[in-house]
């Protein structure tokens, strides 16, 4: 008894019908003629750096920065849940770049402060 061809006595031959000399025509692979496009970014897709400007300047603070990004991180979840749901999902998030070390580590390196604890 052998497996995967183990003391069968040769090397299997491949399934007839599949040329492994040559790539595949368009045809074989079911292209339908439509190309592949990606559209630019929408303005709300792209980062803002306002923001960071602002929090290193002093204009704003930390929180307000955190609070920011936040918002930005979820808006696309407002049609999506309920304002409980939401409220529930952006704490959570606010509660983790408070007290997750390496999120506090990322905080500190990117406005060159610390994250409030108590909030």
């Amino acid at each position: 008894m052998g497996i995967d061809g183990i003391g069968k006595g040769g090397v299997p031959t491949p399934p007839t019908g599949i040329d492994r000399t040559s790539a595949p025509s368009s045809s074989e692979i079911g292209s339908s003629g439509a190309e592949f496009k990606i559209g630019k970014a929408a303005a709300s897709e792209a980062p803002s750096t306002a923001s960071l400007d602002q929090v290193r300047s002093g204009t704003i603070s930390v929180s307000q920065y955190l609070d920011i990004k936040v918002n930005e991180a979820t808006s696309h979840l407002v049609p999506r849940l309920s304002g409980e749901q939401l409220s529930f999902i952006r704490e959570s998030l606010r509660a983790q770049m408070s007290s997750d070390p390496a999120l506090v580590d990322l905080v500190k390196s990117t406005t060159g402060q610390l994250p409030p604890r108590d909030e």
